[in-house]
């Protein structure tokens, strides 16, 4: 039986636990949205805790996917010097390192430069902006700048990249019948609404050749599993057919979260609150899965990882707490 402290292979990489350090917003990007050394030395610092692999917070792929004037970027080949810091750090303190890559579509905050782009144009539900509904020259920009961040990525020394497909940003908002009104290839049925993060996900693999793992974090439904927030949209069913989806297209770890509710959904409370997401996810693909949301006990990670609901547990809030946290756990699993 697998447990906490068991290794586990991706690829042809090793992790040598199954403690993940979820993507968790620094917002200390300068202008060009180049991260500095507070930003590497704080990875560093989480990577020193013992855990297996940490992924580092959201990238954006170009300037008008930027969330905010603070998120750091992968849109220029200007940015490959401040993330191989960032890598290097990971790497010296024993750890390996993904890199996310995102867009931010409408999910952004007011008053952002560049154009405000998604699928249609209709309010979003969390930033409730109105933005322009993209042409599909735009959407052919936005897979080239996926594909090309993934390649700075790679520059970069990371070992993973990972797709950003969550918390109501631009993939997210083409999965969502909220945001997707399209009556073209990229809308209509829930498999016409995948469509743009599949040729992401081909645009992705060709730029890296296999050189890297690929990470996919996907919001699986837009609602947390006990309660609504956003009537008619993405369901739990939609979110795990477009899993699926990843899986056979070859995406080595699917790290599940939420969509339009984002990573801590108002109202939900206690641990492991997306369990039931991870479970459902876990039964319909073959690949390897990450369970995070709010898991702080040893004993829970514990139970996620021999209970088969997920292969890696992300601990993020817990562990940036206490440095200590992965040294306790073994010491309280007597691993």
């Amino acid at each position: 039986m697998n447990d906490l402290f068991s290794g586990l292979d991706v690829a042809e990489l090793h992790l040598a636990n199954r403690i993940v350090v979820p993507p968790m917003a620094t917002e200390q990007a300068d202008a060009e949205g180049n991260p500095g050394p507070a930003t590497a030395a704080r990875y560093g610092s989480l990577a020193a805790t013992g855990a297996a692999l940490v992924v580092v917070e959201h990238s954006a792929v170009s300037p008008e996917g930027r969330s905010s004037l603070q998120q750091i970027s992968l849109a220029t080949d200007a940015h490959i010097a401040g993330h191989a810091a960032i890598a290097a750090a990971i790497h010296a303190a024993g750890a390996l390192c993904a890199a996310q890559i995102s867009h931010a579509g409408s999910n952004r905050g007011e008053g952002m430069p560049a154009r405000c782009l998604a699928p249609s144009a209709v309010e979003n539900p969390v930033s409730h902006l109105m933005p322009e509904e993209m042409s599909t020259g735009d959407i052919a920009s936005v897979i080239r700048a996926f594909g090309a961040a993934a390649g700075r990525v790679r520059e970069a020394g990371y070992d993973f990249v990972e797709v950003h497909c969550a918390h109501g940003y631009l993939l997210g908002e083409f999965l969502s019948p909220l945001t997707n009104h399209r009556t073209d290839v990229y809308g209509g049925t829930p498999a016409a609404r995948r469509r743009l993060l599949l040729e992401v996900i081909e645009e992705v693999k060709g730029v890296i050749h296999g050189d890297l793992p690929l990470m996919v974090r996907l919001g699986v439904a837009d609602n947390p599993p006990t309660f609504q927030l956003y009537p008619g949209g993405l369901t739990l069913d939609e979110g795990v057919e477009a899993a699926r989806a990843l899986d056979q297209a070859g995406v080595a770890i699917i790290d599940v979260s939420a969509a339009m509710c984002g990573s801590r959904p108002p109202g939900v409370s206690g641990e492991a609150y997306f369990r039931p997401f991870a479970e459902a996810v876990s039964a319909a693909v073959h690949t390897h899965v990450i369970c995070t949301g709010g898991i702080t006990r040893p004993q829970t990670a514990e139970d996620i990882i021999e209970s088969g609901t997920a292969d890696l547990v992300g601990v993020g809030r817990a562990l940036a707490a206490d440095h200590a946290w992965v040294h306790k756990a073994r010491e309280a699993l007597r691993h």
